[in-house]
C-alpha cells in the first residue's frame, strides 16, 4: 500500500498568509453621504415619532393636553342688530373701544362669516 504524505506546515502557511490577503476596498464618499443621510432620516422619523407618542401621553383621550386648564361655561357673545346703511366697518368704529379698528374689524369678518351682512342680521361682536 502506498502513502500520501502531506505537507501540513505548506497548508497552514497558505491558508493563512496574511501577506497574500485582497486589497480592503475603502467605501467611496458617495457611500458615506449615502449613509450619513439614512441614518439622518432614521434619527428624524424617531424624533417625530417619540413627539407623536408624547403628545398621545400627555393629551389622553379628550385631546386636549393634560395641563391645560378646565374650561368653564362658554362666554356669552354680544351681539348688535345691522341697522339699514350699516357695515361691519362702521359697526367696528363704534365698537372697538381700546383695540384698533382694523384689528376689531378682522375679528369681526372672522366671526360672522364673510365680509357682508343683512338688515336685521345679528352681527356678533368680540
Amino acid at each position: 500500500m502506498s502513502t500520501l504524505a502531506i505537507d501540513n506546515r505548506s497548508l497552514a502557511r497558505r491558508r493563512y498568509d496574511v501577506t497574500r490577503s485582497l486589497p480592503v476596498r475603502r467605501p467611496t464618499e458617495a457611500t458615506f453621504r449615502r449613509r450619513r443621510l439614512v441614518v439622518g432620516t432614521v434619527c428624524a422619523v424617531l424624533v417625530v415619532f417619540a413627539g407623536l407618542v408624547v403628545n398621545e401621553v400627555l393629551a389622553g383621550d379628550g385631546g386636549a393636553t393634560a395641563s391645560a386648564a378646565v374650561a368653564g361655561p362658554t362666554p356669552q357673545r354680544l351681539t348688535v342688530t345691522a341697522q339699514p346703511g350699516d357695515t361691519l366697518w362702521s359697526i367696528a368704529r363704534k365698537f372697538h373701544g381700546s383695540v384698533d379698528v382694523n384689528r376689531f374689524l378682522d375679528r369681526l369678518i372672522t366671526l360672522n362669516g364673510g365680509a357682508s351682512i343683512q338688515i336685521g342680521q345679528a352681527v356678533v361682536l368680540p
